[in-house]
């Protein structure tokens, strides 16, 4: 075992032991708390462009990718194009195409968008009969896709987000529901006037969804990892 062996062994072994440790999950509860407060979210930028995501899901999520080697990264939720900015520049072993999807992609969205070579977007909503057919000729022929869930957050929008992309992720690869947060500390969050909220949204939907499969489960350690994310139970691995 060489020195980076080594140090990633003893990283596994420390994450398993901070999963029993409750002290730090009380004590990453009452931190995310805050920084939900805090807006904390939108403190962050990527390549100039705001990001809105934790920077320790980014850091676990371009470690999926560079193991991954994915020949497509689906996310649904543009915003201001800047996770598909991020998806489409993290250092790859592979060539990697980033298709994004939103009901309604702004003009300086698509300004990030036009502004790279392997970035493609779709404007239409994510479950629609025209989207997912459009989404499925782009990736007909290639076998690694992972997918990332971040638009509308209400439950029934999400679960059938999981019901019609998770086929498309191969076996080991990860569909990540972003936002099931919104079950424990939406009550937090300073903007309330939206359709979704506790009992209803992006966390409840994955508990649905794995009442229905057994090809997907929740890949705690990557959760563990992070500590701190948007997306506690959500990041989902397929397995078979």
């Amino acid at each position: 075992m060489n020195a980076i062996e080594q140090y990633l062994h003893d990283r596994d072994e420390q994450i398993k032991e901070n999963r029993r440790d409750r002290d730090l999950e009380v004590s990453i509860h009452r931190l995310t708390e805050w920084l939900v407060k805090s807006n904390y979210t939108k403190n962050f930028t990527w390549m100039g462009i705001p990001i809105l995501q934790y920077p320790t899901d980014l850091m676990v999520m371009q470690e999926i990718i560079w193991e991954g080697k994915f020949d497509w990264i689906i996310e649904t939720g543009t915003a201001f194009g800047g996770m598909a900015l991020f998806y489409a520049t993290c250092p790859t072993r592979w060539t990697t195409h980033v298709l994004t999807i939103d009901k309604d992609i702004r003009p300086h969205a698509r300004v990030v968008l036009g502004g790279r070579g392997g970035m493609h977007s779709i404007e239409g909503d994510s479950v629609s009969q025209e989207v997912i057919e459009a989404v499925r000729k782009e990736i007909t022929g290639y076998e690694r896709i992972m997918v990332s869930l971040d638009s509308n957050h209400a439950h029934e929008h999400v679960l059938q987000e999981l019901r019609l992309y998770a086929p498309m992720v191969s076996v080991g690869s990860y569909i990540v529901v972003f936002d099931t947060a919104i079950e424990y500390f939406g009550h937090l969050d300073k903007n309330q006037d939206r359709p979704w909220g506790k009992g209803n949204n992006p966390a409840t939907a994955v508990k649905a969804f794995l009442k229905e499969t057994d090809a997907f489960i929740v890949d705690k350690d990557i959760e563990q990892r992070a500590l701190l994310t948007a997306a506690p139970g959500g990041w989902l691995r397929r397995v078979k």
